[in-house]
Formats: structure tokens, sequence, C-alpha cells
């Protein structure tokens, strides 16, 4: 008498699968009687449920690690003053030209506080920072002093003019 007579009852009280009519193998049953993990369709290995008790790790600051053997980061050289003050003032400068020109008046304290600021910043070799700001004030004060020279020129010119009677129409009858 064996197991896989058909018409002898299993006597382990188990049934045999019924025939799938499909004519495909039935999965093979977990003899644990636990269920098995989802399959994950795109091969990846399953990441363990969020549980929020628990201590999340802190995300790495924006900075890269120093790799060894370099020196530690170094802050920015501080600003050289004067350049500043010359990029404030050229801008300033500019802006209130629109007020019949007083503001070109300080274009050219800004192209000389510019100059000498990056003079003195080329001469401390890399130990005051600005360069960009005392040259963007020297560039703005020879633009704005251009503009006071022509002013100034133009005032002239029509003082002359009214002086030498152009302007005087009884002059035409």
């Amino acid at each position: 008498m064996s197991s896989s007579d058909p018409e002898q009852p299993n006597p382990y009280g188990q049934q045999p699968p019924p025939p799938n009519p499909y004519g495909q193998q039935p999965p093979p049953a977990n003899p644990y009687g636990q269920q098995p993990p989802p399959a994950n369709p795109y091969g990846q290995p399953q990441q363990p449920p969020y549980n929020p008790y628990q201590q999340q790790p802190y995300p790495p600051s924006g900075y890269p690690p120093q790799p060894p053997g370099y020196p530690p980061y170094q802050a920015a050289p501080p600003t050289e003053g004067l350049g500043l003050a010359s990029m404030i003032i050229g801008i300033a400068a500019l802006v209130l030209s629109c007020l019949y020109g007083v503001g070109l008046l300080g274009s050219p304290a800004a192209l000389i506080m510019g100059r000498i600021s990056m003079k003195r910043i080329d001469r401390s070799e890399g130990r005051l920072g600005g360069r960009g700001m005392a040259q963007a004030g020297f560039i703005l004060g020879i633009i704005g002093t251009v503009f006071l020279v022509l002013a100034i020129i133009a005032v002239i010119i029509i003082v002359a003019v009214a002086a030498s009677g152009g302007f005087d129409d009884q002059s035409s009858y």
C-alpha cells in the first residue's frame, strides 16, 4: 500500500490539490504557514517600514568632508571698507544725477576712492577682500566723472550763448 495510490486516502488528512484546468503548476505551499514577502517587480531590496519613533539619522552638511593632507577651510578675508564706500558713492552719484546733475559731484570721489582701495587690496597679498566692489566703484566713478565733465561743458556753452545774446529774439527783426 503506497501513498501515491490514487484510490487510497492520504493517511495524514491532507487532500491533494484539485487539478488546474489551465495546465499550470500551482505554487508550492509554504510548509511553515507564513506568507512569503511580496515580490519586488524592480529587483531592488525592500526597505523596512517607516517607524516614526525610531531616531532618523541627520542629513549630511552642505560641505563635503575635507580630504586628509589639506589645510582646513579658511574664512573669507575682511572687506576693504574704502572699496565698499567707493561702490556706494558711485551708485548714488549715478542715481542722483537725475536731480539736475547734483549727484555727479560725488563721482570723482568714487573714482579716487576705488583706485586707492584697489591698490591697497593688491598690496595686502590676499589679507583684504572686496576688490570687485572697489573695481565697481572705480568704474562707476569714471562713468559719472565723464558725465560731470560733459554737463560742465554743456553749462559753459549755454552760458556763453546766452551772454552773447544768441537767445535774444529781437536781434532777428
